[in-house]
């Protein structure tokens, strides 16, 4: 009788610690794709969207190029630290000029699903958050004599100044993974 028998064989912990970090990595894209971003693999890396995006112009780290790449090499923790998806101003003008149909505003907004998920929300984001349940604007107008001077309506023609639409926007975000985190207080 050998000494081995019945003795289960020895584990490479080295090499079980690659292949879940291999496995690891390859969940971030899918993660992304299922939160909305499902042409994400169709990026060439050809640089037309930030060449118009208002991220890269000011210097975020993480504008949309960069980020559709650190997503597909798999820099989940890298890009669960940083704030850049939150500060996308949704122009959509990335998606416009994208020659691939990759959509990166998606990708963005994919990924702040991902870090909601993930609770990974930057503070200013939470704040953004509130003023959007309760105003209807991520960045709220506080200053409107300027509209005046030039003949428009003191409110914009948006939720702010039609409460059915931020009563929808607020039924909305009710029903949203948002929610169940508890961050912002809804009524």
């Amino acid at each position: 009788m050998e000494i081995t028998e019945g003795v289960p064989p020895v584990i490479n912990l080295t090499e079980v610690a690659e292949r879940e970090k291999e496995e690891f990595e390859k969940k971030v894209s899918e993660l992304i794709i299922e939160f909305g971003a499902e042409n994400l693999l169709a990026c060439m890396q050809c640089g037309a969207c930030a060449s118009i995006c208002p991220l890269a112009r000011v210097g975020f780290e993480w504008y949309n190029k960069k980020l559709i790449k650190a997503i597909l090499i798999g820099m989940k923790e890298e890009l669960l630290d940083d704030p850049t998806p939150w500060a996308c101003v949704a122009c959509n003008r990335c998606t416009e000029i994208c020659p691939r149909q990759v959509a990166p505003f998606e990708v963005m907004f994919a990924m702040r699903r991902l870090m909601v998920e993930e609770f990974a929300i930057p503070t200013l984001a939470i704040e953004g958050l509130r003023s959007l349940y309760e105003h209807g604007h991520a960045v709220y107008m506080t200053g409107r004599e300027a509209r005046k001077k030039v003949g428009l309506p003191e409110n914009p023609p948006s939720t702010d100044s039609d409460e059915k639409a931020l009563q929808d926007l607020r039924t909305i975000l009710k029903n949203t993974k948002l929610a169940e985190l508890g961050l912002i207080p809804m009524e």
